[in-house]
Formats: C-alpha cells, structure tokens, sequence
C-alpha cells in the first residue's frame, strides 16, 4: 500500500507540465510524435478592424440633394418651354423658356458692368488727349538754333548728338514699353494748340519680315533721309525741292524742305537728323543691336530764316527705333530672304526687324490769308510725310538683290 501510493507520487511528479495525449492517439508513434507546446511561440495578433467612412453632415447631403433637384427642375422646364415653344418665332421662343430668360438677365448685367467700364477707360483717354494739348513742349523737342557761321553751325549739331540720341531711344523704349513686339500698332492723336496751331502726336509700330540684316533696314532709312524730298513728289505729287543740304560725314544732317501741296499751299520744314547703328551693349548692358534715329526742328536759323509770309511752317520731332529678332515663318511655302530652318526641318526662321517709331508734327497757323477748304486739306495730310517714310523704307528693302 506505501509501496503504491510512493509510485503515483513520483509518476506524478515526472508527468507534471505535460499535456495529456490527444483523444485521437491510438498508436506509440502517435504518442510519440505529439509534442508539448512551447512557451515562446508567439501568438498571433489581431487583425486591424478596417476604418469606417466619415459620414457627411446631414445639412451637407441635403444641400446636394437640393442642387441636385433644382437643375432637374430647370432640365424639366426646359423640356416643356421647348415643347411649346416648337412652333413659335425665334424671339416669342427664347421669352417663354424660364432657363433662357434668366441666362439673357446675366449676359445683360455683366454687358452692362463691361460697357460701364469702358467708359471710365474712355474717361482716362479723354484725360489724356486733354493733356496732350495742354503740352506746352514734346520729350523729343530740343530748341534749336543756328547762327551764320557754318563751323559754329556744325559745332552746335556735334554738341547735341549724343543727348538727341540718348533720348529718342529712352522715350520710344518707354513708349513701347507695355506693348506686343510682336504685333503691329498704331496711334493718332490730332489736337488744336492754344495758339491755334495744328498738332500730331503719332506712335507706330511696324515689322520688317525675311529681312537680311538690320543694316538693311537702317541703309534704307538712310535713303528716305537723303532723298526725301524725291519720295514725297513721285509718291503724293507734291511739288517739293531741297533748299539747302549739309551733312557731318553721316552723322548729321541738316536740310530745308519746300513742299507745295495739291490745295495750293506751300509748307516749309527746317530739320536736323542724327542717325547711328549701335553694337551690342552699346547703349546699356543687355541691350542688343539697334539702329536709332532722332529728328528734330531747327527754331531760328539766321542763315535760312522762315517765311511766314509766305509758307506755313511745319516742325517735326520723330524718332526711330530698329531692333532685330528671329521668329517662326508666318507663311511657309516660298522661300524667304534671311530664313534658316533647324535641325530636322520642323520649323523655319526668320529675321524680323522691327521699327518703332515717334513724331510730333506741327503746323504753325498761317500768318496770311488761307481759305477753310485749303486749310482743312492742310491739316488732313498732316502725316503724309511719315507714310511716305515707311513705304520708301519698305520698297528698298523688299526690292534690293
């Protein structure tokens, strides 16, 4: 009896912490390869619940459905204006469609809002034609005047060069300043002086295409400036002659000019020019190759007086601006002067130079008796002059082998 219970007592304590056998365990082999688990084996962890969708507000979802069914609405009463409207008049349809009155209603108002802007723009340009004639001078006018003496005369001319240079460049860069280079443009603004003379305020911008060079654009200026008074006769029938001519070897130019126009009056100009091609950076750092001519009135001439009695005075101060750039051909197909295509033939260049031009023209009142019919043709042609610059420049350029 000791002898048992000292048995169970030691098979009790080498059997403990072992699992018991599984009920399936019929074999030694099976007793065998059961093994007890072990304590370091992980347990597996819980799998994350998947996270739930905000829900909208419930003020939101309602706000949609609103929309929803209001342009079903508007759908639906389109639907039925058209279906009666089928056999109406364009005008009696379009009154009887809900949807398309309210669209009509908007495209009014902001018609109305855009005109009455336009108006406060057409205010501005008002108060700037208002200031032009209010002008006492021109930033391109310099008062100029020549004695008798030819070396004081040149003298004075070398004196002024560089400044009439420097601010024909500065006033057409600043006039040109917000405008598209690539685009033509042109403005007129014609005015009545308090003395009663007759005033031009032009500015113009123009593109000389497949050109060759910028040097051909400034020869061709050249050209006009020696032969002007040739220009206007062959292209307005203007009897016009050259009183006096004087050149400092190219770099100024003083010439007096007679013109008879076709109302029968003759008008008389006394100008100076300096023209000059510049390299690159000349004029500034950044600033490319440019041509710049500046022109100007001569005020008292004690060699070559005005006639008042006899003319009427015309005095103009201009300036011109040439640049050059190379864009896309506009117009493929022949092959223009100063093109050249890139790697692969995709897209043809061409050379572009572009003139940008200023003038103040004035016609000083005439100090004798002039009819209304004559004076009226006399003020209508008052840029005549410029437009026979540009078409003489474009003949020469477009026409020279």
């Amino acid at each position: 009896m000791m002898f048992t219970e000292a048995l169970a007592d030691a098979s009790g304590s080498c059997f403990q912490g072992l699992s018991p056998l599984p009920s399936t365990a019929t074999s030694p082999e099976d007793v065998y390869h059961c093994s007890p688990p072990s304590a370091s084996t992980p347990e597996k962890p819980e799998k994350s619940k998947p996270k739930q969708k905000k829900r909208k507000a419930t003020y939101i979802l309602r706000k949609e459905e609103q929309t929803a069914l209001q342009q079903e609405i508007e759908r639906l009463e389109s639907q039925v204006a058209v279906l009666r409207t089928r056999s109406l008049p364009p005008e009696e349809a379009a009154k009887a469609d809900p949807a398309l009155q309210r669209r009509v209603a908007e495209n009014t108002a902001l018609t109305s809002v855009l005109r009455h802007q336009q108006l406060h723009v057409a205010n501005a340009q008002s108060l700037l034609s208002r200031c032009l004639g209010d002008q006492q001078t021109h930033p391109l006018y310099t008062r100029i005047r020549l004695s008798k003496d030819w070396p004081e005369r040149r003298a004075t001319l070398r004196s002024i060069r560089a400044e009439k240079l420097r601010n024909a460049y500065e006033y057409i860069m600043a006039r040109s300043s917000h405008a598209q280079p690539e685009k033509m443009q042109l403005s007129d603004e014609r005015f009545e002086s308090p003395q009663g003379d007759l005033c031009c305020v032009r500015f113009e911008m123009v593109h000389f295409r497949g050109v060759e060079s910028l040097e051909q654009v400034y020869n061709a200026l050249i050209f006009y400036l020696t032969n002007m008074e040739i220009s206007i006769s062959e292209r307005l029938g203007h009897i016009t002659v050259r009183d006096d001519y004087d050149s400092i070897e190219g770099t100024a130019y003083n010439s007096r000019i007679a013109s008879t126009e076709g109302c029968g009056l003759t008008t008389e100009m006394n100008a100076v020019s300096f023209p000059q091609l510049f390299a690159k950076d000349e004029l500034g750092v950044g600033v490319g190759p440019c041509a710049v001519m500046a022109c100007d009135c001569v005020d008292e001439d004690e060699l070559y007086p005005y006639k008042p009695r006899d003319r009427v005075r015309k005095d103009v101060s201009g300036a011109v601006v040439l640049t050059v750039s190379r864009r896309k051909v506009k117009h493929k197909g022949g092959k223009h002067i100063g093109t050249s295509s890139t790697l692969g033939g995709e897209e043809e260049m061409e050379l572009v130079v572009t003139m940008r031009r200023a003038a103040f023209v004035k016609l000083h009142r005439p100090q004798f008796t002039v009819s209304a019919f004559a004076l009226q043709e006399l003020h209508e042609g008052i840029a005549q002059w410029g437009d026979v610059m540009l078409k003489t420049v474009r003949s020469v350029v477009y026409t020279t082998p």
